[in-house]
């Protein structure tokens, strides 16, 4: 035995754990980077299903009534096969009209009826009562089992207050918010997912030890069990076994509980982030189940054999390893147990807190709204009530526990929460359902469980006196709370489900049938049933009367984003908003509210504040019928018109999936929902490889990052290597808000459009060029002629010399003259076939004996190609131009290399020299007219940019690149290239 105040610290150090686990994630929240919202998290916490009871009531279980204990987990994994089709349909059903408990659910579908609210939560809060107690008593008998305490001692009641509080203590600071109500809860499910973890390891590790470690495997334990005689609890039916009818009894309640246990539809709708979560969900749920009972009936039936008592059954788990000294595994399966239990009372008190305070304490307290201290006060209370549940959690647990077993608890209250069965699957598939159906057959429903479950725990405890008068009541033929009417042969659980689910099914479809809907009834009908909700409501007297509203309850940042997000959507001013626009407010107000006080709240506070009028409510109903006749389709109606609407899916995706564009979606989390074809061709990354990643991972290769570590909305620039993009970023607005990306592929229509500039501005330059060279020339030959004039005479040598000098300066004048006229040639002239190796032979016989070309090495390497239309004497210019430059740049000597060849459908040039090279910031620029990086007495800048249009007037091109880098910055040597086509039918020359 240990002490108790070292399990005392042990409890209190797992807490300490689980606060740290849980604000982390809501740290995480509140960073925008959940680790809540992923479906292994969702699946896990949906496991806070498994309490005390799975923990230790379900070996107590087995070891008294053998198999039967698995029905408590066959029914949620035989409803789990149903959420896929259903499930899904109700988390978007609460999403849409902000719905946080099973109250407001019922509520919101017949007619927001705030009395049907106030009903479900008290059926609610009564049958889970002995849930908590349940949990309760299984943690203060595990203390005082494993500390050797007795009952009733001072230890035990400090101990089970100690827990009580911190418990409390930890359900009051992660499940009261300062926001809405339908706000997620990260902090509170990430524990919830962590203790799911621990409670299942904790029972891995003692149904190891017992199978394995004590037994030796399964065969050693099912020999024992024949020795000695148990073979009954491995059996079905027979003498002495579980009834069929308590086997379907008890299968049917466990699918019930899996959807009304209040946390249960906390968990699985309220704190769902997504619906795609529930596909997972389906099997990982049932795996879970299967893992955490896999050793069950080993542990059960070894704590028979090892002579535990069956009256203590319910703890062989923990009782087992303390026999056999394993202290370290008991503190392990005690953490388990804590875990299940304490996980349980968390989340059921907060749902819970949350029906009591939609139904019951906002009703009673909404006219005092106005007070700046109301949203203080609310939480205050709310704080208050889940305090209350705890507390009364632990009384009855402490008053009645010691009545009962672990699961004869529990199955009250899932006898409890089945009574909402028949208004809800009702509600969701027949229209004809209302709410004086719904209260009938709940309240029926609830007053036999009443009598058939609470009366006799109640007589058992002493309660209640069965003697008398009463006492005649209870033991008649009709009366008796265990043989109702006088049905006898029926387990108590059997015979509660038979006459609860009869008069409850009876009276709902019978008080629906012979009564009418209202208007508000017909329109919530339509919103569940046909999960279509018509843009239909009052309209306000005006748009301020619906702010003043929103202002009470949500505050006014609150109201300002609300009203602001909706006229946005609609994208229209404020003062333009139509009467069909208030209509679609107020429905949206309503909606916001629902999120905060609950749905049949904040349905009275719009009629209390906003009633309707004669002609609203004629418009109303008016817009309910017809709907309802526009949906009274036959069904091969909708095949043919789902049909019309798949093609046109496919139609629409065929359209995006064939654009030259790059089209991707992105959720609010920036997360890739859709990545078309020419996004994958774009971007280099495949479909498969960019849906649901984070778009900063699969756009890392855009130059800039588009989406971190903020989205670019607008008009966007950017490049993929040597590839320029450009295009939009879009916010996409509604119920999937988010980003579409649009890029296109602008490489090639940039170069046509530099292209286009060069072109450009040689013709501009080239028609000034050409008159200047006109306006100039005439006079110049003049002046030529008369220096040429003045030296044919006797003079002096100094007057000679300045002639001289005179003359070579015009000289210099008429060659610049000329460039100037030969760039001022745009329009084309003749050109005919020519051999281009000749004409580049005749170039280079021009300047291979010229005295500055004594240093440099000219080597060619010129392979056949076709005979090519051009001008032979302008081509043989530009090969002048180009081996001049590269005279230039070589002053000491060098190489240069010259290369023809055929590539593809063109004759290919190259010239590359060893010298000095292009600085590469002026690279772009050594085209242009006038631009030249010699000095002014050198050259004139156009001898690139004639050598240009001359080459574009044959149809090719001209290309510039430095050559390898050297040791400096500036790069070593120069290569240009130089392509012409070849025209069809010519013959090798």
């Amino acid at each position: 035995m240990v002490s108790g105040l070292s399990l005392l610290l042990a409890t209190g150090g797992y807490l300490l754990v689980l606060f740290g686990v849980a604000y982390f994630a809501r740290y995480r929240a509140t960073m925008r980077n959940s680790i809540v919202n992923n479906p292994w998290v969702y699946s896990l916490s949906l496991a806070v299903y498994c309490t005390s009871w799975t923990f230790y009531g379900s070996v107590g279980k087995a070891a008294t009534s053998g198999l039967i204990f698995l029905t408590i987990y066959l029914g949620p994994t035989l409803m789990a096969v149903l959420w896929r089709p259903m499930l899904g349909n109700v988390i978007r059903i609460a999403r849409e009209n902000r719905i946080t408990t099973i109250a407001d659910f019922l509520s919101s579908r017949y007619g927001n009826s705030l009395p049907l609210a106030v009903l479900v939560t008290v059926v609610a809060s009564v049958g889970i009562i002995p849930y908590l107690g349940l949990q309760f008593k299984a943690i203060i008998s595990t203390f005082l089992l494993f500390s050797g305490a007795q009952e009733g001692s001072m230890f035990a009641g400090y101990a089970g207050w100690v827990v009580t509080v911190m418990i409390g203590l930890f359900a009051v600071i992660f499940g009261v918010r300062p926001h809405s109500a339908s706000d997620k809860h990260e902090g509170l499910v990430f524990a919830i997912a962590f203790e799911s973890i621990v409670k299942l390891l904790a029972f891995l590790a003692i149904g190891i030890y017992v199978t394995y470690g004590l037994f030796g495997g399964h065969v050693h334990i099912l020999e024992g069990v024949r020795e000695a005689g148990y073979e009954r609890l491995l059996s079905l039916g027979g003498e002495g076994s579980p009834s069929y009818t308590e086997w379907a009894s008890l299968l049917f309640l466990s699918m019930m509980a899996m959807m009304f246990l209040p946390r249960q539809f906390h968990m699985a709708v309220v704190e769902n982030h997504d619906t795609d979560h529930v596909r997972k969900a389906s099997w990982m749920f049932p795996l879970y189940l299967f893992l955490i009972n896999i050793f069950v009936l080993p542990v059960a039936l070894a704590g028979l054999l090892l002579g535990g008592d069956v009256a203590s059954a319910d703890f062989f788990v923990l009782s087992i390893p303390l026999q056999w000294g394993q202290e370290g595994l008991a503190y392990i399966v005690f953490i388990g147990g804590f875990s299940a239990a304490s996980g349980m009372i968390i989340v059921e008190s907060l749902a819970i807190s949350n029906m009591v305070m939609n139904s019951i304490v906002t009703p009673l307290l909404y006219r005092y709204s106005q007070r700046r201290a109301f949203p203080l006060v609310i939480a205050n209370i709310k704080r208050l009530v889940i305090w209350g549940l705890v507390v009364a959690g632990y009384i009855f647990g402490v008053a009645v526990g010691g009545f009962y077993s672990l699961v004869d608890m529990g199955l009250k209250s899932f006898e409890a929460v089945t009574i909402f069965a028949p208004a809800f699957f009702f509600g969701l598939y027949w229209k004809r359902g209302n709410k004086a159906g719904a209260i009938s057959g709940i309240s029926a429903g609830f007053m036999i469980w009443c009598y058939t479950l609470l009366m006799p725990m109640f007589i058992r405890t002493g309660l209640i006196d069965a003697d008398g008068a009463f006492g005649f009541i209870l033991n008649s033929r009709m009366m008796n709370p265990d043989a109702l009417f006088g049905l006898t042969g029926l387990d108590p659980w059997t015979h509660s489900l038979f006459w609860g689910l009869f008069f409850n099914v009876v009276l709902y479809a019978g008080v629906s049938i012979f009564t009418r809907q209202d208007a508000e009834d017909e329109h919530q009908a339509l919103m569940f049933v046909d999960r279509f909700s018509p843009a239909v409501g009052s309209a306000a007297s005006s748009l301020e009367d619906i702010e003043d509203i929103l202002v009470e309850f949500v505050g006014e940042d609150g109201a300002r984003n609300i009203v602001d997000g909706f006229i946005t959507s609609l994208s229209v001013e404020r003062e333009a908003l139509t009467r069909s626009d208030l209509m679609m407010l107020r429905e949206e107000a309503r909606r916001a509210l629902s999120g905060m006080m609950g749905s049949a709240i904040a349905s009275v506070v719009l009629k209390e504040r906003l009633p309707h009028t004669e002609d609203e409510r004629e418009e109303l109903l008016s817009s309910v019928k017809d709907v309802g006749k526009s949906l009274r389709l036959s069904r091969q109606e909708l095949a043919s018109a789902n049909r019309e609407l798949a093609l046109m899916k496919e139609f629409s995706e065929n359209i995006i999936e064939s654009l030259p564009l790059g089209v991707a979606t992105l959720d609010e989390r920036r997360r890739v929902k859709y990545w078309n074809h020419g996004m994958e061709r774009i971007s280099g990354v495949d479909k498969d490889n960019a849906l649901g990643e984070p778009a900063d991972k699969v756009l890392m290769c855009m130059t800039p990052n588009l989406v971190y570590p903020d989205v670019k909305e607008g008009p966007i620039s950017c490049t993929r290597g040597e590839r320029s993009l450009d295009g939009q970023v879009t916010r996409l607005t509604g119920q999937s808000p988010g980003y579409v990306v649009v890029l296109e592929d602008v490489t090639e229509r940039k170069k046509i459009e530099e292209e286009l500039m060069i072109a450009s501005k040689h013709a501009s330059i080239g028609r000034l060029s050409a008159g200047v060279s006109h306006e100039i020339g005439n006079p110049l030959a003049a002046i030529s002629s008369l220096v040429q004039e003045l030296l044919a005479e006797e003079t002096s040598s100094d007057v000679r010399s300045s002639l001289d000098t005179a003359l070579s300066h015009v000289n210099r004048i008429a060659r610049i003259v000329r460039d100037l006229g030969d760039f001022a040639r745009i329009t084309p002239r003749e050109k005919s076939p020519a051999d281009l190796r000749q004409a580049l032979e005749k170039t280079l016989s021009l300047v291979r004996y010229d005295k500055n070309f004594r240093d440099i090495s000219i080597a060619t390497r010129l392979e056949p190609v076709p005979l090519v239309r051009v001008d032979q004497d302008r081509l043989q210019q530009v090969f002048l131009n180009l081996i001049l430059n590269a005279r230039d740049s070589m002053p000491e000597g060098g190489d240069l290399s010259i290369s023809l060849e055929l590539a593809g459908g063109n004759v290919r040039f190259v010239f590359e020299d060893t010298g000095t090279g292009i600085d590469p910031d002026i690279a772009d620029k050594i085209f242009d007219p006038f631009f030249t990086t010699k000095r002014p007495a050198q050259g004139t800048g156009l001898g690139l940019s004639v050598s240009y249009s001359i080459i574009k007037d044959h149809g090719g091109t001209i290309e510039f690149e430095n050559r390898a880098a050297g040791a400096r910055r500036r790069q070593k040597g120069s290569r240009f290239v130089i392509k012409l086509p070849v025209e069809d039918g010519q013959p090798a020359a």
